[in-house]
């Protein structure tokens, strides 16, 4: 019980680790371009991001999971997409490159999303003075704000921030000409962010140093050794903190719904250091996990009840107390071929020690099957086989039943290749039938020892067989269990049939699965496992089976499990004999592929024709 509950809990903790593992990365690049789709670029770029640097390499029809593919997979064309929907020029180019590095990714689609980068970039821009009449004063640039002076100049304070108003081109004084020289505005560089005018810091004081802290997007605040030194500008994303001592320093950025960007930098004294960084922004709450392990706990829960419920049941076998046998008896005593602490009623000792069953002296064990154990016993100078039920079955009155009615149909068939019944009674409880004990192996333990027999051996037997059913069938009796186990050879070759009346197929060893059908799963025919109506030929069906099996040392249908074997048995046609041996003649090929046949109608009639056509083969191979 301790391993199970090991087994149990081992299971539920597989299942919660399968469930609550990382996201794939197909996954990340469908929720991407679902969020692309669905007009959320910030929410697309991260996923992509995280599926690209998962799988960096794109392509067409790429695998997934087992034989799952997709069909596009363009990781970078979507972040150029996404980033440019967000006006990320620098971000665009970058996704945008490394999908010219790959090549895989479709071409006029990136060539479209070049093209769109172009548009967003501004280009350089140049004007020119206009000519002024001598004595009037130059006129400004609307756009331009005035010089700056003594008054507008920035001011710091060590230790203070300094923020950069938005620059813009200065006008030239007048020349002696009368014109302004030629002035050149440049436009932003193409690249993100955009760099501030290149305009000089006022100087460190003396043994400090000054730090440039540039972000994107702008609006972080900005922490130099866990302390706020400030915020970004909200257009260039920039800030300047001076009187920093000379060292190493921390510096972090932080912005709602992005991800903190920490660093270092080294900064001398009286020089200028810079930390720049990019936000990224926050992947979205991830709730799997979570809804993961609840399942997992359910399952959990679910297991631990069933397992304590099948505790309960099981109780009373563990209280140590001696579960009351189904059928009183004064004495049992156990015998061999009877498992431990299991006793078998009737079997008792003589005065020299020797086991008897009722009248009959038991020799040895000849075999136990899953129903019934058949022993070697001898009465009154006569050897026997002495068949018995399994303890286990003495309470199952449709059991007893059909090994009553064994014993009557046994008795009431006389034929040199039936195995006779010669008495049947009950001991204490017990049925038992006596049956004649012949010399001989089973026809499965020789096809075992030697494997296939030779075509006319196997024909021999077969017609044997056949001869066997053709008098039952007169007799009203259908076999409804034939298998090569319930055959006996004899050493002169003569073949007998036994155990009639018993369905074996109850356990996959002789009982039935559903009471649907008798018979065994590996020799069923089709008609008995859907229900229908068996007569003598569907024992015909379980003799081909038989001989497919003695020629080529194989079943025709073989599975895992016996449910696998009876779907077999409806709907696939077995391998022809002589693929497998080739030295199977066409005419016992043909006898035993009819024999196989799904359908009653499309077998052999009857086994007074198949002992006809076996002759006409036996004696034509003389």
């Amino acid at each position: 019980m301790t391993r199970s509950r090991a087994a149990l809990t081992l299971l539920a903790l597989t299942v919660f680790a399968s469930l609550a593992g990382a996201e794939e990365w197909y996954e990340s690049y469908r929720r991407g371009v679902r969020a692309l789709s669905q007009g959320r670029p910030e929410q697309a770029v991260t996923l992509l991001e995280r599926a690209a640097a998962q799988r960096p390499e794109p392509g067409r029809n790429v695998v997934t999971y087992g034989t799952n593919v997709e069909r596009e997979y363009s990781p970078y064309l979507k972040l150029a997409e996404a980033t440019l929907q967000l006006r990320d020029a620098a971000r665009a180019r970058s996704a945008l490159e490394r999908s010219d590095k790959w090549a895989r990714e479709p071409a006029e689609q990136r060539q479209r999303l070049w093209a769109r980068l172009e548009e967003l970039t501004p280009k350089p821009q140049t004007t020119s003075a206009s000519p002024i009449a001598p004595g009037t004063a130059p006129v400004a640039p609307a756009t331009a704000p005035p010089p700056p002076s003594a008054a507008t100049a920035p001011t710091t304070t060590p230790g203070a921030p300094v923020l950069y108003p938005t620059p813009s081109a200065e006008p030239h004084a007048p020349s002696s000409a009368g014109r302004l020289p030629p002035a050149t505005v440049a436009g932003p560089e193409p690249t993100v962010p955009p760099a501030a005018p290149s305009l000089e810091p006022p100087p460190a004081p003396p043994g400090t140093a000054i730090l440039e802290v540039v972000s994107h997007p702008p609006g972080a605040s900005v922490y130099v050794d866990d302390e706020l030194a400030g915020t970004t500008d909200s257009e260039w994303g920039r800030l300047l903190r001076s009187g920093l001592p000379p060292g190493r320093h921390r510096v972090r950025l932080s912005l709602a719904g992005h991800d903190d960007a920490v660093g270092e930098v080294e900064l001398e004294a009286g020089s200028r250091g810079d930390f720049r960084r990019r936000l990224i922004p926050a992947a979205p709450a991830d709730r799997r996990p979570m809804v993961y392990g609840a399942i997992a706990l359910v399952l959990l829960g679910v297991t631990l009840w069933a397992w304590r419920r099948l505790t309960a049941e099981r109780a009373p076998l563990h209280t140590g107390m001696t579960p009351t046998p189904r059928r009183p008896q004064a004495t049992p005593t156990p015998v061999r071929g009877t498992p431990p602490g299991v006793a078998t009623p009737g079997v008792t000792r003589d005065s020299e020690g020797r086991e008897r069953f009722g009248e009959f002296l038991l020799l040895e064990p000849l075999g136990r099957g899953g129903m019934a154990t058949v022993w070697k016993a001898e009465r009154d100078g006569e050897v026997v086989a002495l068949k018995r039920p399994l303890y286990a079955f003495l309470d199952e009155p449709e059991f007893l039943e059909r090994f009553v009615r064994e014993s009557d149909i046994g008795r009431t068939l006389h034929h040199p290749n039936v195995i006779r019944i010669l008495e049947r009674g009950e001991v204490a409880g017990v049925p038992f039938l006596a049956m004649e004990l012949l010399p001989g192996e089973t026809l499965q333990a020789r096809i075992g020892r030697h494997g296939a027999l030779s075509p006319l051996e196997a024909a021999r037997v077969v017609v044997q067989i056949a001869e066997a059913l053709d008098y039952a069938h007169s007799k009203g009796v259908v076999h409804r269990d034939l298998k090569p186990s319930n055959v006996m050879l004899l050493a002169d070759g003569t073949a007998k049939v036994m155990d009639f009346g018993i369905a074996r197929a109850r356990r996959f060893e002789g009982l039935t699965v559903t009471g649907a059908f008798l018979g065994s799963p590996d020799y069923i025919a089709p008609e008995a496992i859907e229900g229908g109506e068996t007569d003598g030929r569907s024992d015909l069906y379980s003799l081909g089976v038989t001989f497919y099996e003695a020629l080529t040392g194989r079943r025709p249908f073989a599975a895992d499990t016996p449910f696998a074997v009876l779907r077999m048995h409806l709907t696939e046609t077995p391998v022809r004999p002589s693929a497998l041996r080739p030295d199977v003649p066409q005419e016992l090929e043909a006898i035993v592929l009819r024999l196989l046949s799904k359908a009653p109608a499309d077998r052999l009639a009857s086994a007074e024709d198949l002992v006809r056509e076996l002759r006409d083969f036996l004696n034509s191979a003389a």
